[in-house]
């Protein structure tokens, strides 16, 4: 799926559908990589919700365990390291994707591939 933030809005965040690890014991999310363009002055954040029931709840963190921080690349098409502590030992992940475009609003992000790592 692409995504993007439609012209005129700043941000525009997407969230996933819910991933199925079928590790009853729970898996460990080990890293996001995700494919597409990073064009100059914009940005592409991700959190993650993890649950041991496929209905939730939802509660999307960043790297401080708060919805208040972001995983955040530092270029497309790269990985980014997951936080263990929070997101480790649940069968169930959702990701939130958040999109910025640059401050004229004529560039935009766009995500092609989002790869979540998970070992058992």
């Amino acid at each position: 799926n692409t995504l993007w933030a439609a012209a005129g809005y700043t941000t525009g965040t997407l969230d996933s559908s819910t991933f199925d690890t079928g590790i009853s014991g729970g898996a460990q999310i080990n890293s996001i990589f995700w494919r597409g363009s990073l064009p100059a002055d914009t940005s592409v954040d991700f959190q993650l919700a993890v649950s041991n029931s496929s209905s939730g709840p939802w509660s999307y963190k960043g790297p401080d365990g708060t919805s208040n921080t972001y995983y955040t690349p530092s270029a497309a098409n790269t990985s980014i390291a997951v936080d263990y502590v929070f997101h480790n030992n649940y069968r169930y992940f959702r990701y939130r994707v958040r999109l910025v475009s640059n401050p004229a609003q004529t560039e935009t992000p766009r995500i092609d591939d989002v790869i979540i790592n998970w070992s058992p």
